[in-house]
C-alpha cells in the first residue's frame, strides 16, 4: 500500500472533485510535521465540501517520495506484518467482480514490495502492480511479479483487468478523477475497483478541527500536515467514484488502528484515539473506509 504521485501538468485552486473555485482556506500548512510532507494551503471548496490542499509546486509530490521514503517503506514492518495480510485478504474475499473470466486479473496500484500481489496470486487472480518507486518496484519484481515501475498516469489499457486496487493511494493524488477515469477504461465490464483511503468525516478528525479552533493544533497539523493532498470521506468518495462512472456497490467504514507494527506512538495519545474512534463507530465516524465500486 504504498503511495504513488500522480500529478497533472498544471497547478490550480480547482476543486478536484466538482472543479468550482469558490473555495474557503481553512488553513496554510507551510511549516510541516515532517520532512517528507507536502507542505500548501489547506482549502474546502464551498460547492461539494471537498477538503484539498494547494501546492505550491509539483517538485514537493516528487520529493515525498524519493530514495529515503523508497528505503523506509521497503523496511515497512507494518507491509511485513501477518496483520497486513490477513487485512488484505480479508478485503480480497468480498470483491465481486462480474466479467466471467475464470482466470481474473488484478492490478494493484501503488504495489510496493507485492504485498497486495501475494495475497492475490494465493487467492486465484494474476497479479499485476504498478509502482512509482524504483526501489520498491524492483523488490517486488525479485518476488516474480509483474510490476511496471511508473506513474499510474501512464496506464492505459482498454478493458484489461477484472480488479484494481488503491490502498491508500488516491489521497496523494491532486488530479484523482484523472486517476478514476482511467481506471475506469482499464476495467471490463463488470469490473471492481477498491479504495481504501481515511475518511475525513471519521471522529478523530472532528475533533481535531475543534482543537484547532482554540490554538490546539497537533493533532490538525498531523492530519492535514502530511504527504496527503486529497481529504475525502464518505460522500466526496462516493460522488468522484460516480463522476468517473462507477457505481459504489458497498463501503466499509471502521476505526483506526493506532497499534499497527512500526507505528511510534505514546500510550496518552493511543489511548485518546481508540476512544475516539469508538465513539465514533456506532455512527460511522471512523478514520477508515473502502470502497467497492463497479464499472
Amino acid at each position: 500500500m504504498a503511495p504513488i504521485s500522480v500529478v497533472s501538468n498544471t497547478l490550480s485552486t480547482h476543486c478536484p472533485i466538482c472543479s468550482s473555485t469558490d473555495h474557503q482556506v481553512v488553513r496554510a500548512m507551510c511549516t510541516m510535521p515532517s520532512p517528507l510532507a507536502v507542505p500548501g494551503a489547506i482549502l474546502r471548496c464551498r460547492d461539494c465540501g471537498m477538503w484539498f490542499k494547494a501546492i505550491s509546486s509539483l517538485d514537493s509530490i516528487k520529493q515525498a517520495y524519493d530514495q529515503e521514503y523508497s528505503e523506509n517503506a521497503a523496511l515497512s514492518p507494518y507491509m511485513n506484518s501477518t496483520a497486513t495480510h490477513s487485512f488484505l485478504r480479508k478485503m480480497l474475499k468480498q470483491v465481486t467482480y462480474q466479467t466471467g473470466s475464470t482466470q481474473p486479473i488484478l492490478l494493484d496500484i501503488g504495489c510496493g514490495t507485492g504485498t497486495m500481489l501475494e495475497e492475490a496470486q494465493a487467492l486465484g487472480y494474476t497479479p499485476e502492480g504498478i509502482e512509482l518507486c524504483r526501489g520498491l518496484a524492483d523488490i517486488a519484481h525479485k518476488k516474480g511479479f509483474s510490476v511496471h515501475h511508473g506513474n499510474a498516469m501512464d496506464l492505459n489499457e482498454t478493458e484489461k483487468y477484472d480488479v484494481v486496487t488503491a490502498m491508500d493511494i488516491i489521497e496523494h493524488i491532486p488530479s484523482p478523477l484523472t486517476l478514476l477515469r482511467a481506471v475506469h477504461q482499464s476495467l471490463k465490464p463488470g469490473g471492481e475497483l477498491v479504495i481504501y483511503t481515511p475518511n475525513h468525516r471519521g471522529a478523530v478528525v472532528i475533533l481535531a478541527k475543534m482543537l484547532v479552533r482554540v490554538g490546539v493544533d497537533f493533532a490538525f497539523r498531523n492530519i492535514f500536515g502530511s504527504n496527503h493532498v486529497c481529504f475525502f470521506d464518505d460522500c466526496t468518495l462516493a460522488a468522484a467514484l460516480n463522476s468517473a462512472g462507477f457505481k459504489v456497490r458497498s463501503m466499509w467504514k471502521f476505526p483506526y488502528d493506532p497499534r499497527r507494527p512500526g507505528m511510534r506512538m505514546s500510550l496518552a495519545n493511543l489511548v485518546i484515539i481508540r476512544a475516539v474512534e469508538e465513539l465514533g463507530r456506532p455512527f460511522g465516524a471512523v478514520f477508515r473506509m473502502i470502497a467497492f465500486a463497479r464499472k
